[in-house]
């Protein structure tokens, strides 16, 4: 009786192990298909990253835009302007320092 058990629970085992081996080798094509995904996402990013500039502000260095060059750059480059807020801020405090400053000549 004891040799019947023990070939059941050997068969049950060996139904376990199959579908845990299974599943292995589910996770392993997922995991070969996502690295084979994000090695396109990376090489489609240094592509686009070769073709544009980086503009943010030079005050607060917010990222501003980004734009597009037809030629392929050597080194990703960053390029400054100023965001709107800092616009206005700078051109109110012009504009107040104006007003304040005597008038020569």
């Amino acid at each position: 009786m004891e040799t019947n058990a023990a070939l059941v629970q050997h068969h049950q085992l060996r139904q376990w192990t199959d579908f845990l081996w299974s599943l292995v080798d589910d996770v392993r094509q997922e995991n070969n298909r996502l690295r084979q995904h994000a090695q396109a996402l990376q090489a489609r990013y240094h592509h686009w990253r070769q073709r544009s500039v980086l503009v943010e502000c030079a005050w607060c260095q917010q990222h501003i835009r980004w734009q597009w060059r037809p030629d392929p750059l050597p080194v990703p480059m960053t390029s400054h302007g100023i965001c709107p807020s800092c616009y206005t801020t700078v051109t109110r405090e012009l504009g107040l320092m104006s007003h304040q400053m005597p008038l020569t000549g």
